[in-house]
């Protein structure tokens, strides 16, 4: 079944504009045909369609699967790239592969501060439709690394390029724990930002040799996290 999303489902359900034009022109529907519906907390609807017109879509829904908050629960904390284009690629990337929570932060060298949580959000959905996840990633407000770090857990991880002693992520990672990442800016953390994160409990970690962008350093960090949790 073709996947949608709605913040808050109802039934009888009516599909937006949009939503409608892909169901009738895109898909080609008709009534009588079953979609499936996601609020992006765990939910899962089987919807069928009850009336199509050209601009709404009537669905009669039922709830068929609810899904448990993923646990653990990781938490990127990463600098905004000052490329739009490449941001909202991660941004894509990590919805389908299932990170928790997203923490934009803007640091003493991010190179532009400019939040669009609209546009994001919106990268976010369509990847969730895409993937067919049940759980919307948790996208926070940017904010200062300052704001962050003051209120931060202990069990989180630094990635940096600096001197020092650093682990692999892989071999950091707890399995089973919640945790948060951090992934700096073009530039990198500067030596202020990084003690304050070990200030707080944080550990240092390296995620290889190479030096990544931020963007495909922020999926490497997903992934490795995700793969350590395998028994």
């Amino acid at each position: 079944m073709r996947f949608f999303f709605a913040s808050q489902i109802n039934d009888p359900h009516v599909l937006d504009a949009d939503e409608t034009k892909h169901v009738a022109r895109v898909l080609r529907a008709k009534e009588g045909d079953l979609l499936a519906l996601t609020d992006g907390v765990g939910r899962i609807y089987e919807g069928k369609i009850e009336r199509l017109e050209k601009r709404s879509c009537i669905l009669k829904t039922r709830l068929i699967e609810t899904h448990a908050t993923p646990s653990p629960a990781l938490t990127l904390v990463i600098a905004p790239t000052k490329s739009t284009d490449r941001f909202e690629w991660f941004l894509e990337k990590a919805m389908e592969m299932g990170v928790r929570t997203i923490q934009p932060v803007w640091t003493e060298r991010s190179e532009r501060k400019l939040e669009k949580a609209d546009r994001w959000r919106r990268v976010l959905i369509s990847a969730l439709k895409q993937s067919q996840q049940a759980w919307l990633v948790d996208l926070r407000p940017a904010c200062s690394w300052e704001s962050w770090i003051s209120e931060a857990p202990a069990s989180g991880f630094i990635a940096h390029c600096e001197e020092g002693e650093r682990r692999q992520l892989f071999q950091a990672v707890v399995p089973g724990q919640d945790a948060w990442i951090a992934i700096g800016p073009e530039g990198d953390f500067t030596l202020a930002e990084i003690q304050s994160a070990l200030d707080v409990g944080a550990k240092a970690i390296s995620l290889g040799d190479n030096r990544l962008r931020t963007e495909t350093a922020g999926l490497v960090a997903i992934q490795t996290f995700l793969l350590a949790q395998a028994p």
